[in-house]
């Protein structure tokens, strides 16, 4: 897992280098400032956590390539049967490396009071009940909420295409620093949420793997740190 975080927009752009041809030409064609940044961003974050996966030095070697249904693909000689998600939030990115046997997901939201309303009425039913009964900030909770749906779809490769109650989220709880739930619908998996600074990451995972809570919990220790 790697996370990325810069004080500008315009300091992403000395990871210009670090773009593989092919990524360079796709974003010299980007126009709008935030796409530039969240294009950066990410594949910075991505190439790092590849890197690290693969023991390669140079990260203009590795390619995120787009898939049919615009998730990421490693491109790289020694990443076989590996994939990556991406997720950014403003200046910040962050990616995930996982074996294809082992599909994954990976969101970062900010928690936005003004959006409360908004995040309310993609909810179910149940999960609008189950949020009023928790203890906590409505706002903390939608956006766990809202995080552990986009991880999951994520590793449907979906994205919010579908309709969100097949997303639907149950028995949130709280497991030391981080947040544990299951879906509805999807038992097979389960997704970790925590909360650093005014921002939730969120990881879906298959139920069976034991994801280790507290080495992710270290990590965005230092996240916050320099966030």
């Amino acid at each position: 897992m790697s996370v990325c975080c810069a004080q500008s927009a315009a300091e992403y752009q000395a990871t210009i280098p670090f773009l593989h041809p092919n990524e360079l030409a796709f974003y010299e064609g980007l126009q709008f400032e935030r796409r530039i940044t969240s294009y950066l961003a990410g594949r910075y974050a991505a190439k790092r956590a590849v890197a690290a996966s693969v023991q390669e030095e140079r990260l203009d070697r590795i390619w995120i390539d787009r898939g049919i249904l615009h998730q990421p693909l490693i491109v790289h000689p020694a990443a076989l049967n590996l994939q990556v998600s991406i997720s950014h939030c403003d200046e910040l990115g962050a990616a995930l490396v996982f074996p294809e046997a082992l599909p994954m997901g990976l969101d970062v939201e900010q928690i936005r009071p003004a959006r409360q309303a908004v995040l309310a009425a993609q909810m179910t039913e149940r999960e609008r009940e189950r949020i009023g009964a928790q203890p906590g900030s409505e706002a903390l909770l939608m956006t766990l909420y809202w995080s552990a749906k986009e991880a999951l779809s994520k590793v449907l490769k979906t994205g919010l295409a579908v309709p969100f109650e097949f997303l639907e989220i149950t028995g949130l709880e709280q497991q030391g620093t981080a947040w544990v739930a299951a879906y509805s619908h999807f038992p097979q998996f389960r997704v970790a949420g925590w909360v650093v600074g005014e921002r939730v990451f969120a990881i879906a995972y298959p139920k069976d793997c034991r994801l280790n809570l507290e080495a992710v919990q270290d990590l965005l220790c230092k996240v916050e740190e320099v966030i």
